[in-house]
Protein backbone atom coordinates (compact mmCIF):
# COMPACT_ATOMS: atom_id res chain seq x y z
CA UNK A 1 0.00 0.00 0.00
CA UNK A 2 1.50 3.50 -0.95
CA UNK A 3 2.36 5.59 2.36
CA UNK A 4 0.56 9.01 2.74
CA UNK A 5 3.39 11.42 1.01
CA UNK A 6 3.44 9.28 -2.40
CA UNK A 7 -1.04 9.79 -2.60
CA UNK A 8 -0.70 13.59 -1.53
CA UNK A 9 2.17 13.55 -4.69
CA UNK A 10 -0.17 11.65 -6.78
CA UNK A 11 -3.25 13.37 -6.06
CA UNK A 12 -1.29 16.89 -6.91
CA UNK A 13 -0.09 15.80 -10.21
CA UNK A 14 -3.40 14.97 -11.45
CA UNK A 15 -5.32 17.91 -10.24
CA UNK A 16 -2.49 20.43 -11.18
CA UNK A 17 -1.98 18.94 -14.92
CA UNK A 18 1.29 17.98 -14.26
CA UNK A 19 0.99 14.36 -16.29
CA UNK A 20 -0.15 14.53 -19.92
CA UNK A 21 -2.67 12.23 -21.20
CA UNK A 22 -3.42 11.13 -17.08
CA UNK A 23 -5.71 8.81 -16.25
CA UNK A 24 -7.25 8.23 -13.10
CA UNK A 25 -9.03 5.77 -10.58
CA UNK A 26 -11.58 6.70 -8.33
CA UNK A 27 -13.67 5.07 -5.83
CA UNK A 28 -16.36 6.96 -4.56
CA UNK A 29 -19.19 6.63 -2.11
CA UNK A 30 -20.57 3.13 -1.64
CA UNK A 31 -17.22 1.68 -3.02
CA UNK A 32 -18.50 3.16 -6.48
CA UNK A 33 -15.50 3.04 -9.13
CA UNK A 34 -15.62 5.65 -11.73
CA UNK A 35 -12.53 5.79 -14.44
CA UNK A 36 -11.72 9.44 -15.66
CA UNK A 37 -9.54 9.40 -18.96
CA UNK A 38 -7.82 12.66 -19.63
CA UNK A 39 -6.71 15.57 -17.65
CA UNK A 40 -9.87 17.77 -16.03
CA UNK A 41 -7.76 20.53 -15.26
CA UNK A 42 -6.54 21.22 -19.11
CA UNK A 43 -8.33 18.92 -21.65
CA UNK A 44 -11.64 20.51 -22.96
CA UNK A 45 -13.06 16.65 -23.52
CA UNK A 46 -12.06 14.04 -20.77
CA UNK A 47 -13.96 10.08 -21.14
CA UNK A 48 -15.46 8.91 -18.18
CA UNK A 49 -16.66 5.49 -17.03
CA UNK A 50 -19.02 4.43 -14.32
CA UNK A 51 -21.02 1.20 -14.59
CA UNK A 52 -19.12 -0.26 -17.53
CA UNK A 53 -20.42 2.85 -20.13
CA UNK A 54 -18.12 5.46 -21.42
CA UNK A 55 -19.10 9.02 -21.59
CA UNK A 56 -17.57 11.89 -24.04
CA UNK A 57 -17.79 14.89 -21.15
CA UNK A 58 -17.18 18.67 -22.31
CA UNK A 59 -15.68 21.46 -20.25
CA UNK A 60 -18.32 23.84 -19.46
CA UNK A 61 -16.79 27.12 -17.67
CA UNK A 62 -17.92 27.88 -14.23
CA UNK A 63 -17.04 31.11 -12.08
CA UNK A 64 -15.80 28.82 -9.38
CA UNK A 65 -12.86 27.39 -10.21
CA UNK A 66 -14.54 23.94 -10.06
CA UNK A 67 -14.01 21.67 -13.26
CA UNK A 68 -17.10 20.86 -14.91
CA UNK A 69 -17.92 18.53 -17.49
CA UNK A 70 -21.55 17.33 -19.24
CA UNK A 71 -22.39 14.79 -21.67
CA UNK A 72 -25.35 16.01 -23.81
CA UNK A 73 -26.71 12.82 -24.40
CA UNK A 74 -27.13 11.36 -21.24
CA UNK A 75 -27.30 14.92 -19.22
CA UNK A 76 -24.79 13.66 -16.75
CA UNK A 77 -22.39 16.30 -15.08
CA UNK A 78 -18.90 15.93 -13.53
CA UNK A 79 -17.79 18.49 -11.25
CA UNK A 80 -14.00 17.80 -9.67
CA UNK A 81 -12.37 20.20 -7.27
CA UNK A 82 -9.08 19.22 -5.41
CA UNK A 83 -9.88 17.48 -2.91
CA UNK A 84 -13.47 15.39 -4.29
CA UNK A 85 -15.23 15.06 -7.24
CA UNK A 86 -19.33 14.24 -7.82
CA UNK A 87 -21.22 12.92 -10.66
CA UNK A 88 -24.62 14.48 -10.82
CA UNK A 89 -27.78 13.75 -13.31
CA UNK A 90 -28.38 16.67 -14.94
CA UNK A 91 -32.12 15.67 -15.90
CA UNK A 92 -32.95 15.65 -12.27
CA UNK A 93 -30.64 17.95 -10.40
CA UNK A 94 -29.59 15.19 -8.01
CA UNK A 95 -26.67 13.59 -7.06
CA UNK A 96 -25.71 10.19 -8.34
CA UNK A 97 -22.33 9.47 -6.63
CA UNK A 98 -20.27 11.52 -4.56
CA UNK A 99 -16.95 11.44 -2.58
CA UNK A 100 -14.83 10.59 -5.08
CA UNK A 101 -11.08 10.00 -4.59
CA UNK A 102 -7.70 8.94 -6.43
CA UNK A 103 -7.78 5.54 -6.04
CA UNK A 104 -4.62 5.67 -8.59
CA UNK A 105 -3.52 7.11 -10.97
CA UNK A 106 -1.32 6.34 -14.42
CA UNK A 107 0.09 8.82 -16.79
CA UNK A 108 1.66 8.02 -20.36
CA UNK A 109 4.05 10.80 -21.96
Amino acid sequence: MPNRLSLVLLLCLFWIGQAHSSTADLMCERAQPVFVGGDVVSDNVIELVWRGRSYRMQRVGTTTGAQRFEDPVSRLIWISIPSKSMLLDGGKGEPIVSDCKIAGVRTAR
